[in-house]
């Protein structure tokens, strides 16, 4: 009984009783905080697997079209000689090439102008219009 008493006022030596109640609350503000970590660590988990579990928008066929055009686009401003090749970071003027281009796009735009909508339809516009009066500027640059 006496060593029990001995080690009851060792311990109370070593942290006061004031002390005591202040690491138990601390002690529980801790598990508290740590459970609200978990909590919030186990939502982001399931927002993840909701993102993971839905199925990939496909899009549909005139923005694919548009994205395709804007492709093409690009290749006939670089037949045309007006940009670089961002490959080889030279300028190739292949007029041929590039009247190809410009009425292969002419084409994928008619086939779907019904379905743009009219920001679309008005940029894609402008664009044929622009390579199909810079490839006749080259052309005649060629001739001459």
């Amino acid at each position: 009984m006496k060593r029990k008493e001995d080690r009851k006022e060792k311990e109370d030596k070593k942290v006061p009783k004031g002390e005591k109640v202040k690491n138990e609350e601390v002690e529980e503000e801790e598990k508290e905080r740590m459970k609200a970590e978990e909590k919030e660590e186990e939502k982001e988990e399931a927002k993840e697997e909701e993102k993971q579990e839905e199925p990939l928008k496909e899009p549909d066929l005139p923005t694919l079209f548009v994205w395709f055009i804007s492709m093409l686009s690009g290749r006939a401003w670089e037949y045309l000689g007006l940009i670089m090749n961002p490959e080889t970071k030279k300028l190739n003027k292949d007029l041929k090439r590039a009247k190809v281009t410009i009425d292969t796009v002419a084409f994928l735009h008619d086939q779907i102008k019904d379905d743009l909508n009219k920001e679309d339809y008005k940029r894609i516009e402008n664009l044929l219009a622009n390579l199909r009066m810079n490839y006749v500027e080259k052309l005649k640059e060629s001739e001459n």
